[in-house]
C-alpha cells in the first residue's frame, strides 16, 4: 500500500530530528481537517501529559486524480521554528523488513569478536579488571530462546533481542526503543550479531554464555538439582508387622558391644491417668484422704542407636 504522510519536527540541521508536533497544530487537506493524535493523560500529579508524535496519514483525504490537492498546516507561535515535510511512502510488513535486515544487516562474526575484546579491554584508569561478561540467549521481549539476535549499532551492551518479535511489535505499535537499555533503536540502526548467531547453532543446551577477554566464549549451564531422596531403600511397615520384625534384645551386641536398652515411652497418657485415679480411690477408701503425691521418675535416659 502507498501512503501519503506529513511529518513535522524542529528546524535544526545539526542532527537528525524526531517527529515533534507544535502546540495548537491543525492540518487541513483540501476542505477537510485531519485528526492529529491527542495527548495521553498522566496519572501522576505534576507530570505533563504527553503526545505521541508520529507521521500523520493524509491518504484518505487526498484526491487520487489529476486534481490539485491543497494542504494547510497551522500552529501557534511560541518562539520555536518547525519544518514540515510531505512523503509518499510504501508500507512494508515485518516479514519484509526482517528479510531485508538478513540481507544487508548481518555483522561479520570477526567484527563482533573484536567488539567483545574492546568491551573487555582493561581500562588503565580502573582498578577493577573485567575478566568476562555474561550474555543471555533468551530474548528479553518474549522470554524465549533467540532465533535472530539483533541490537542497535548505537547500543553499548552486547545483549541482543530477537529481531522477529521486535519488528512485529513495532509493526503494531511503533516505538523503536531497545528493550535492553531503553534507548532509541530505529530500523536503520539495527544489526544482526553474526557471532551470537553462530553461538546459537553450536550451543543448544545452554541459555547463557560468557564472553572472555580474548574474544572466546564458554557456555554457562545451570547446576543439576541435587536429589534429596536417600540412597538406601525405604521399607514401609505396618503396626502389626513391627513386633515381628524387631530383634530381641540380647546381653551382648554385635562386635562385642553391649546392646542398648530401649525404654518404651509410647504408653497412652489417658489410660495411665485412669489407672492412677483408680489406685488413688482404693487407697482413699482404706486409709482415708491423703495429700496428692508427685510421681518422680528416676529412670536413666538411654539413647537409641
Amino acid at each position: 500500500a502507498v501512503w501519503f504522510l506529513c511529518r513535522i519536527c524542529y528546524t535544526d540541521t545539526s542532527s537528525p530530528q524526531e517527529d515533534q508536533y507544535p502546540p495548537n497544530i491543525a492540518v487541513k487537506v483540501n476542505h477537510s481537517y485531519c485528526s492529529v493524535p491527542g495527548y495521553y493523560p498522566s496519572n501522576k500529579p505534576g507530570v505533563e501529559p504527553k503526545r505521541p508524535c508520529r507521521p500523520i496519514n493524509l491518504t484518505h483525504l487526498m484526491y487520487l486524480s489529476a486534481a490539485t490537492n491543497r494542504i494547510t498546516v497551522t500552529w501557534g507561535n511560541y518562539g520555536k521554528s518547525y519544518s514540515v515535510g510531505l512523503y509518499l511512502v510504501r508500507q512494508m510488513t515485518s516479514a519484509e523488513l526482517l528479510q531485508r535486515l538478513k540481507t544487508i544487516g548481518i555483522k561479520h562474526p570477526e567484527l563482533c569478536k573484536a567488539l567483545v575484546k574492546e568491551k573487555l579491554r582493561l581500562d588503565p584508569d580502573s582498578e577493577i579488571a573485567t575478566t568476562g561478561v555474561r550474555v543471555s540467549l533468551i530474548c528479553p521481549l518474549v522470554k524465549m530462546r533467540l532465533s535472530v539476535p539483533c541490537r542497535a549499532e548505537t547500543c553499548a551492551h552486547l545483549q541482543c533481542f530477537d529481531a522477529v518479535f521486535y519488528l512485529q511489535m513495532n509493526e503494531k505499535k511503533p516505538t523503536w526503543m531497545c528493550p535492553v537499555c531503553d534507548k532509541p533503536a530505529p530500523y536503520d540502526q539495527l544489526i544482526i550479531d553474526g557471532l551470537l548467531s553462530k553461538i546459537l547453532t553450536e550451543c543448544e543446551d545452554a541459555d547463557e554464555i560468557e564472553y572472555l577477554v580474548d574474544g572466546s566464549w564458554c557456555p554457562i549451564r545451570a547446576e543439576k538439582e541435587r536429589s534429596c531422596s536417600p540412597q538406601c531403600p525405604i521399607l514401609v511397615l505396618g503396626s502389626s508387622d513391627v513386633n515381628g520384625l524387631l530383634p530381641t534384645p540380647n546381653g551382648n551386641g554385635e562386635n562385642g558391644k553391649a546392646a542398648a536398652d530401649v525404654v518404651d515411652l509410647t504408653l497412652d497418657s489417658s489410660s495411665s491417668e485412669e489407672e492412677e485415679e483408680e489406685d488413688e480411690e482404693e487407697d482413699d477408701d482404706d486409709e482415708g484422704p491423703q495429700p496428692k503425691r508427685r510421681c518422680s521418675y528416676e529412670k536413666g535416659l538411654v539413647s537409641a542407636c
